[in-house]
């Protein structure tokens, strides 16, 4: 297992991310960012290892572009995750010194998420995640 070198924060920000697969550029939302990765709220899931290129904003005109490469899928596959996120991390592969000290500036105060996978609210719209049709259970055959 590796160490974790920096704290995540709990930041839902829009993230354009550029990937091979795709022939276009595709904007996701962020669930936890810090200035080594970030986890990226998807039902598109690129393949492991795989580089890509992403750009995003911190507010006061921070804008931050850099090469990742995938190291985490979290599909989802189990009937008892049926009600979580799934999504993929990304670890920055360029992010230099400086970029990271201007990273841990503008997320200084924010709090890390708490350690649990996150649910959607029991309203059915999930915040922070772009506008997609929650899954019909009730058509899923029973195992």
């Amino acid at each position: 297992m590796k160490k974790r070198f920096e704290v995540r924060r709990l930041v839902t920000r829009p993230m354009e991310i550029i990937s091979s697969i795709w022939d276009e550029p595709i904007d996701f939302y962020t669930g936890d960012l810090s200035p080594r990765g970030t986890y990226v709220f998807s039902e598109l899931m690129p393949d492991m290892g795989e580089h890509i290129v992403c750009s995003f904003n911190l507010g006061d005109n921070l804008n931050f572009d850099f090469f990742g490469e995938i190291v985490r899928i979290n599909m989802l596959r189990r009937k008892a995750d049926e009600n979580y996120y799934p999504g993929f991390g990304i670890q920055f592969t360029d992010a230099g010194p400086l970029d990271r000290l201007k990273m841990r500036n503008a997320l200084f105060g924010t709090p890390p998420p708490v350690p649990t996978m996150r649910r959607i609210p029991t309203s059915g719209r999930r915040v922070g995640y772009p506008m997609v049709e929650r899954r019909n259970t009730e058509t899923r055959p029973s195992l």
